[in-house]
């Protein structure tokens, strides 16, 4: 008789050990910003916006087939070209309005049937055949020197951008770090005697004694444009100095500026990247308002600002004066804010992707 075997259900086998992969600090940036449809439409706008600005030359010859400093008398404040007919049409009907019968929204038809056969004019006429925007009180395209104007206001933003953060972060990095002595004192003081001064009337004063140009003004705004960062940027490292890898770096003998660079700095970046982005915004609508007072930047350059500021006492008569411009700051400061938000909330890690 056969001996019977006993036979041993075996263990299952130890599961394989997956190999799981690592996701970096800046590849968790990037996929929620991936996810960030909001942020990515405002990047695409800001990246339309320089480059139209970028490409002013050759959109104004080659597009628009317009020179932004070429005048002509005999076109001064003419509407848009498509609007050339329904302009007056839509100057009485706001009329109507005003009248003691309200609005006659008969007209209504016949001012779209007007800009349809504009439009159709302007998409079929040949190069320089169609003012898109408009001409101003000299003559000249409005479109082509809102163009432009993005190329002065654009720089500007970039400069001051760069010159707040270089003395904001510098500022801010020493006195963080060297914070409860002598040189957090003085900084203090330098940052408090700068705010209590009215930095707009600063700036006015400034501007009309210096008369700079475009990388002037930019140093201008700059230099009376750091504390805020300075501040912020100071706040932070005290949080940051006191960790473990910042004691035991000065354990093992580094001096404070390889601390400071190496190790303090690159945990505070995300805060300058973030603050730079809204300084270049906040750059573009101080530079226009400094125009727009007549301070700024001046002709022959075309600028936002200046567009708005020789639109005074032209609002209601031709008011693509004052909308050109100030769709082109609207469209590029909301990219820019849009853009700053959604970076703030991608570079923190304390956020939990949805």
């Amino acid at each position: 008789m056969a001996q019977g075997t006993l036979a041993l259900k075996q263990a299952n086998p130890e599961p394989s050990v997956q190999n799981i992969q690592t996701q970096s600090y800046w590849g968790g940036v990037w996929r929620k910003l991936y996810r960030d449809k909001i942020t990515l439409f405002a990047l695409c706008l800001l990246i339309f916006m320089i480059s139209i600005s970028v490409g002013a030359v050759w959109i104004g010859e080659h597009v628009l087939g317009f020179n932004p400093t070429k005048t002509s008398l005999r076109e001064r404040v003419d509407p848009p070209t498509w609007a050339v007919d329904a302009w007056p049409q839509f100057q009485d009907f706001t009329r109507t309005c005003q009248s003691e019968t309200g609005c006659n929204w008969a007209q209504s038809g016949e001012i779209l049937r007007s800009v349809g056969t504009g439009l159709r004019t302007c998409v079929a006429a040949g190069l320089g055949g169609c003012h898109w925007m408009g001409t101003d009180q000299a003559g000249r395209d409005v479109l082509t020197r809102g163009i432009y104007g993005g190329r002065i206001s654009l720089r500007i933003g970039i400069f001051v951008a760069a010159v707040s953060l270089t003395l904001g972060v510098f500022m801010g990095l020493i006195s963080g770090y060297y914070a409860a002595t002598w040189i957090d004192d003085l900084i203090n003081a330098i940052i408090m005697l700068l705010g209590s001064i009215p930095e707009l009337f600063l700036l006015i004063i400034l501007a009309r004694i210096f008369q700079p140009g475009p990388e002037g003004l930019a140093l201008l705004i700059g230099i009376f444009g750091w504390t805020g960062l300075s501040r912020l940027v100071r706040g932070q490292i005290f949080s940051v100095r006191e960790r473990e890898y910042i004691l035991a770096s000065r354990a093992i003998g580094s001096s404070s500026w390889r601390i400071m660079l190496q190790h303090i700095l690159p945990n505070v970046s995300s805060i300058i990247i973030v603050s730079g982005i809204f300084t270049m915004a906040g750059a573009i609508i101080t530079e226009a308002g400094l125009s727009f007072l007549g301070v700024g930047i001046g002709p022959p350059l075309a600028s936002w600002g200046n567009m708005m500021q020789g639109s005074l006492g032209n609002f209601t008569d031709a008011p693509w004066l004052v909308i050109t411009p100030g769709l082109f700051i609207f469209l590029t400061t909301l990219s820019i804010y849009l853009l700053g938000d959604g970076l703030r909330d991608a570079l923190d890690p304390m956020l939990r992707t949805k």
